[in-house]
């Protein structure tokens, strides 16, 4: 059985190398596992994924922009109740395999059930998000969602 530290080392294995990966990043979460992104409403889009079809359609859509991250700045900070924790990191990835670097800063919860990610919950700053991903950056965003 795995620990939210061992998933947490998994996860970001997998995003190491997204092009090879998604399958196995999928099977690190539980059937009615959960991988949410509670800010990107105000973007205009979903944020939340639940089960391994929702999960791996996220993760293809994600690896559509980009086939690796490279993580760094990591800080986990494990919870004292449950398998759970809480972890800093920064990462940078080429958008779209090109030269332009998308980087960003997460704070992140994962809660383990059983040994498998029961909740990946991703806190970053979106209005980077939309500058870097957004053909037109900030333009793009949904009147309604400002």
């Amino acid at each position: 059985m795995s620990t939210s530290r061992e998933l947490l080392i998994a996860f970001f294995d997998c995003l190491g190398d997204l092009d090879n990966s998604i399958d196995r990043c999928v099977d690190l979460f539980a059937e009615d596992g959960v991988f949410e992104f509670p800010y990107f409403s105000v973007l205009g889009m979903p944020t939340r994924f639940q089960g391994k079809t929702e999960l791996r359609q996220v993760l293809g859509i994600i690896n559509a922009h980009f086939s690796a991250f490279t993580l760094s700045e990591i800080e986990v900070h494990e919870v004292k109740e449950g398998d759970a924790l809480f972890v800093r990191y920064h990462s940078d990835g080429f958008i779209d395999r090109s030269e332009r670097v998308y980087a960003q800063d997460y704070v992140s919860q994962l809660i383990a059930v059983d040994g498998k990610i029961k909740v990946l919950r991703e806190y970053l700053n979106v209005i980077n998000t939309a500058r870097m991903l957004f053909p037109n950056g900030l333009a793009d965003v949904p009147a309604a969602a400002g």
